[in-house]
C-alpha cells in the first residue's frame, strides 16, 4: 500500500512513478520537508512561498505590495531528462523598489521573477497531509 524512503527519494518524479506505475502512497519526505515547518521560514516575508496569491488574477502580492503577474509557461528538464512544467511569473517593475536588495540577489538585472511548479506543490501538499495522519506518521517512522 505505501512505499517508505528518506528525503533523498522525495521527488516529482518518484512520487509519479509511485502512484502511476506502482499503484501505491509513496510516504517519502521532500528535501525541506522539516525547514518548510519552521517559524523562521513561515515568517520570512521574502520568501515566495509566503506571499499572497490572487487566483482572480492569477498574480502574487510581494511585501512591497507590488503584482507579480503570470508571464508564460515554462519547463525544465533535469539531469535524468525528466521534464518539470512551470508558471513564470514576473514583476513588472523592480527599479525603483525599496525592498530590492533584500528581496533579489544584489547584482540582479531583471525584475523578480517566480517558477511555481503546481505538480510538485501538489505532491508536497499529500506528502505533508499523509505524514500529519497517525497511522502514516507511524508507518514513516518505521523506516
Amino acid at each position: 500500500e505505501y512505499i517508505v524512503a528518506d528525503a533523498g527519494y522525495g521527488s516529482e518524479q518518484n512520487y509519479m512513478a509511485i502512484i502511476d506505475d506502482f499503484n501505491k502512497t509513496p510516504l517519502i519526505t521532500y528535501g525541506m520537508f522539516i525547514k518548510d515547518k519552521t517559524r523562521k521560514f513561515k515568517s520570512d516575508i521574502f520568501n515566495t512561498q509566503n506571499w499572497k496569491y490572487d487566483e482572480l488574477n492569477d498574480e502574487f502580492i510581494c511585501p512591497n505590495n507590488k503584482r507579480i503577474g503570470f508571464k508564460r509557461y515554462a519547463y525544465r528538464n533535469d539531469r535524468y531528462g525528466f521534464k518539470r512544467d512551470f508558471k513564470l511569473y514576473e514583476c513588472d517593475d523592480c527599479s525603483a523598489c525599496s525592498l530590492r536588495q533584500q528581496c533579489m540577489k544584489p547584482n540582479s538585472k531583471s525584475n523578480k521573477k517566480i517558477m511555481k511548479n503546481y505538480n510538485w506543490e501538489y505532491f508536497k501538499a499529500q506528502i505533508n497531509q499523509k505524514l500529519s495522519e497517525p497511522e502514516t506518521k507511524k508507518i514513516y517512522s518505521q523506516r
